[in-house]
């Protein structure tokens, strides 16, 4: 409870968006906050959300795709994002990661889902979804691993909220 994160930068490509300066750490509970030097570069400068699993992997969704640490920051690798999503726009921009209560880890990118049954290591193909997507903001069930929840925006407008009962197998309205 004395480990805590925070990452900088606002990372959705708004007209003033403001650069920040990776992930930030503290030991002590917050009295005091050290920068992580390995996110002091061009990879950490627009972080969207940073989480951590049971066992102390860091995961930090960022605009050049989801990083992963081992070694609590101080080293990093890249473990998912590339390529073009479905809307032609890069698939690097990760927007959320949620750690569900069974561990399994959800990372969107733009247009898609992706999971992870290993601690990130690796992730799967993009799972199907019933609408278009570009922004995905996930929520994860802490009463039910297989129930996430996911706030899809398409266009600059929300295009439908859906569910998956069977940890991302289908998706519903």
């Amino acid at each position: 409870t004395q480990v805590m994160y925070f990452t900088t930068g606002e990372g959705y490509f708004n007209f003033d968006a403001i650069q920040g300066l990776g992930v930030w750490k503290s030991t002590n509970g917050g009295t005091s906050w050290t920068q992580l030097a390995a996110t002091n570069n061009a990879n950490f400068y627009f972080c969207q959300k940073v989480a951590v699993n049971s066992t102390g992997i860091v995961l930090v969704a960022t605009s050049t795709g989801l990083r992963r640490s081992a070694d609590g920051g101080t080293t990093w690798t890249k473990v998912l994002g590339t390529g073009l999503g479905i809307t032609g726009a890069s698939s690097n921009m990760a927007y959320d990661v949620e750690v569900a209560s069974n561990g399994d880890i959800y990372c969107s990118l733009n247009a898609s889902i992706h999971k992870s049954t290993n601690a990130g290591v690796t992730f799967g193909a993009a799972q199907t979804l019933p609408i278009a997507a570009a922004r995905i903001e996930l929520a994860v069930a802490p009463s039910d691993a297989n129930y996430v929840y996911a706030l899809v925006e398409n266009g600059n407008a929300v295009n439908g909220i859906l569910r998956t009962i069977n940890g991302g197998t289908t998706w519903t309205s």
